[in-house]
């Protein structure tokens, strides 16, 4: 039911009005979806969403609240956000992640197939709905699908921190997985080990058979390497023909048995289309962490022990134990 304003605020109380009106005529008119929503959380009117390839029909939401509609930490949330924007009078934001399999009061149809099981995105913007007809303040929350921006900003992300030659991770994207396992291996007392790995007489193959026989010697080792390994594992390139492998929860009888397993994989590696008489082998460097040590001192133990297998003939693995002192 809408107030009574006293006649000296009915000019400013039209407007108010007038202004509401016109939004709601305009969110009509656009394909986004936007909800009326109550102090309480309760679904007071739904607006909009007529792009069907981006909104799932929000009519069924009509009558139930958040915590009815959407999973809890989320219904929370948005909330908060309501009532807030209501008391404050000024925009709130917010973006979240939603499925439609996951809004139970959507109709059965909605919430199956392919489409329904996909993450959405979205960007809620929430600000204050005065002089709505209803018994109890109201938020405007108009939803955004920002899917496709999401979708965009994933693909860079991945690019940023992908070597394009192999796919696998690169050194940023190395060092900050490093840098989050070392912390979680010391928080938890759980052991972490390091593979350093270089590819034996790497210039003297792409010397003798050109870089087309490098590049794809490369992309075999690396693949026949990846296919042993954890998906917890994480295999970077970091330089030219040098890589590493990061290990959580592996101690240094476990590095030292993954390492002879990834020497047997690479000496089974052959270049038909290009040097099919060629042999290829790597040498391995391993390091397990110890207490307090930091990613940085990690990695000069591993390379240390790289050093060591190839000054000692190459084709094998070498283990630097270091001391307990970082």
């Amino acid at each position: 039911m809408e107030h009574d304003p006293s006649p000296v605020s009915r000019a400013a109380y039209d407007a108010v009005c007038a202004e509401r009106d016109q939004l709601l005529t305009l969110l009509r008119a656009l394909p986004d979806i936007s909800f009326v929503l109550d102090e309480h959380g309760v679904y007071v009117n739904v607006i909009g969403g007529t792009n069907e390839a981006m909104y799932v029909s929000g009519q069924n939401l009509l009558g139930h609240a958040l915590h009815d509609a959407l999973p809890t930490p989320l219904a929370d949330e948005c909330l908060h956000l309501v009532r807030t924007a209501i008391e404050s009078g000024e925009l709130q934001t917010i973006e979240y992640c939603l499925r439609a399999a996951d809004v139970p009061v959507l109709p059965e149809e909605a919430r199956t197939g392919t489409r329904a099981a996909a993450d959405q995105w979205f960007e809620g913007r929430v600000l204050p709905l005065p002089a709505y007809d209803h018994t109890n303040r109201v938020a405007l929350w108009v939803a955004v699908n920002i899917t496709p921006r999401k979708q965009l900003e994933h693909y860079w992300q991945e690019v940023a921190h992908t070597d394009p030659l192999t796919g696998l991770a690169n050194r940023q994207r190395l060092f900050e997985r490093a840098h989050q396992e070392v912390e979680r291996a010391h928080r938890h007392q759980h052991p972490l080990a390091l593979l350093q790995i270089d590819f034996d007489h790497f210039k003297r193959l792409n010397d003798v058979y050109g870089h087309a026989a490098g590049d794809e010697a490369l992309r075999r080792i690396t693949q026949s390497c990846a296919g042993i390994l954890r998906d917890a594992d994480l295999m970077a390139r970091t330089g030219g023909e040098e890589f590493a492998i990061l290990l959580p929860e592996t101690d240094s009888d476990g590095a030292l048995d993954l390492s002879r397993r990834l020497l047997e994989t690479v000496r089974e590696v052959r270049l038909p289309d290009f040097a099919p008489e060629v042999r290829l082998t790597i040498s391995i460097g391993c390091a397990t962490l110890r207490t307090k040590e930091s990613f940085d001192r990690l990695m000069r133990r591993a390379d240390e022990a790289l050093y060591e297998a190839k000054a000692s003939g190459r084709d094998r693995v070498c283990a630097n134990q270091g001391s307990q002192e970082p």
